[in-house]
Order: structure tokens, then C-alpha cells, then sequence
């Protein structure tokens, strides 16, 4: 009655696709059939994030997998020239001291990084909360993927203060992925809200493995607006320029940084 309500997000605000695997890790797909796919359907980007070396069982991409896909990555952006742009990311694991599967000359080559907890899920709920702290502290770290680690009707979340690693994200200026696979749906639609409230920008984001994923994006859009996300809070509603001056602006982020250590309150 009073006008307060959002315009909350629809499928139609979404101009890109993040977190997209290939047959370079486990994805069912060429990066070139993907790419026609994303145009297809009429996305003016794709973000490839391709599994990292310590995920051996779904082909994590060693050193130099990643420089071979970068440089397929260069030819098509070439080809394109502008009328589509293909980013290139990463799903890097959060090992267990929270630190980022890869060496930091190696971080620095992506355009984005997405970190994800794979492994350990039986750590405390201290434990878990620290180790995924200390990745969004990290320079290197743009996302925060699947954050709970929960597979609906499958596997419950690991033990972690969602609301820490929320306050935590806002404090270093992180981005949280709400997973539109299904199976994830996570974040959850009540954390959603307590993100928008602390100005953490969410990624409406596939995880897609195979050409079906694209359509999984309409679940994600469905628990955004549960949550009370609107465009701009949503990371992947930004066209291709403003998505590559957060990323060129994360990067910067990342040269003026010295360091790392235990996550305290004040932010970076």
C-alpha cells in the first residue's frame, strides 16, 4: 500500500552467464558449442570457470590447461569483436586452510575467481567458517560458490555462520553465488535477503555442466526474487562493460594488496 515493494529481478535482466564448465574439467561441452548456445539465447557474455588442479576427479585444469584455454579464450574474443565476450574465470577449491588452489601468478590471469568448498565437509562449524573467511579475504576471490554446500533431499550443508561469511563477503566486497542447479539452490532464499541488506552483491549463477544447465537459470531467478534481489543487486544483470570494470576494479583490488591473514571485522 505504501509503494515499498522492489522491482524484483526477472530472467529477462540477466545479460550473462558465470560459472560454466567444459569438457576442459567435467563439462559435457565444447567452450565453442557453450559460447553458440549463450548467443543463442541472446546472453552478451559467458564466464568459463572450469574446475582447478586439486579437483582431480572432475579433470581440474593444470597450468597449462588454463594457458591453452586462454588462448582459445583470446582467439574467439577476437572473432567476436565485440558483439559477445567470453571471461575468463576459474572454480577454484578452497583447500582446508582456506587458502586458493593455485599460486597467485597464476590467480592473476583470470578475468574472475570463483571459490568453492569441495572437500573436508566434516570440519567444525569454526573450522569451516575460518577456512571460508579466509578465502574471501583473499584478493584473488571474486565469488563465493555453493556456499552451504548443501544437495537438496541429498546431502545436508556443512557446519558454517552463513552469517559471518555474509558480513564477511560485504566487509572485503565479495560477491555470493546463488546456485540455480536444483540440486543447490543455495544460497538460500532467506540469506538472499540478509546479503541485499548488507550490500552483497549475489551471482544468479548455473553451474552449468551440459547444454540443459542453461535453463536451470529460471530456478535461480525464482529463489532471487523469493529473496527480494533486484537488478542491481544481482551481479550478472550488469552488461558486458559494467561487468568488466567490477572485474578490472577486483584486479586492481588485488595488485594494492600486500597480504592476507586471520579475517577480523574491520574489513580489508
Amino acid at each position: 500500500a505504501a509503494g515499498g515493494l522492489p522491482r524484483l529481478v526477472t530472467a529477462g535482466d540477466i545479460k550473462g552467464i558465470l560459472h560454466v564448465h567444459t569438457q576442459a574439467s567435467d563439462g559435457a561441452d565444447s567452450l565453442e558449442v557453450l559460447v553458440g548456445e549463450a548467443q543463442r539465447r541472446g546472453y552478451a557474455y559467458l564466464g568459463v570457470a572450469d574446475h582447478s588442479r586439486s579437483a582431480y576427479y572432475a579433470g581440474g585444469l593444470t597450468p597449462e590447461d588454463i594457458r591453452r584455454q586462454h588462448e582459445t579464450i583470446d582467439s574467439l574474443n577476437e572473432r567476436f569483436s565485440g558483439t559477445f565476450h567470453v571471461f575468463k574465470g576459474i572454480e577454484a577449491d578452497i583447500l582446508p586452510d582456506g587458502g586458493l588452489d593455485y599460486e597467485d601468478e597464476i590467480l592473476s590471469s583470470f578475468d574472475f575467481v570463483i571459490a568453492s568448498v569441495h572437500s573436508h565437509f566434516q570440519m567444525s562449524g569454526e573450522e569451516m567458517t575460518e577456512r571460508i573467511c579466509r578465502a574471501l579475504a583473499n584478493p584473488f576471490t571474486t565469488i563465493l560458490a555453493h556456499p552451504t554446500g548443501r544437495l537438496l533431499l541429498a546431502r545436508e550443508p556443512y557446519a558454517v555462520d552463513i552469517l559471518r561469511v555474509i558480513e564477511t563477503a560485504a566487509a572485503y566486497g565479495k560477491v555470493i553465488e546463488l546456485n540455480a542447479n536444483p540440486l543447490r539452490l543455495d544460497l538460500d532464499w532467506r540469506h538472499c535477503l540478509i546479503a541485499k541488506r548488507q550490500g552483497v552483491k549475489i551471482a544468479i549463477n548455473p553451474d552449468l555442466h551440459r547444454l540443459d544447465g542453461f535453463d536451470h537459470l529460471e530456478h535461480g531467478v525464482t529463489i532471487a526474487r523469493k529473496g527480494w534481489q533486484e537488478a542491481g543487486d544481482c551481479l550478472n544483470c550488469l552488461d558486458t562493460e559494467a561487468i568488466r570494470t567490477f572485474f578490472q576494479k577486483n584486479k586492481a583490488r588485488q595488485r594494492q594488496a600486500s597480504g592476507y591473514g586471520t579475517v577480523g571485522t574491520d574489513g580489508p
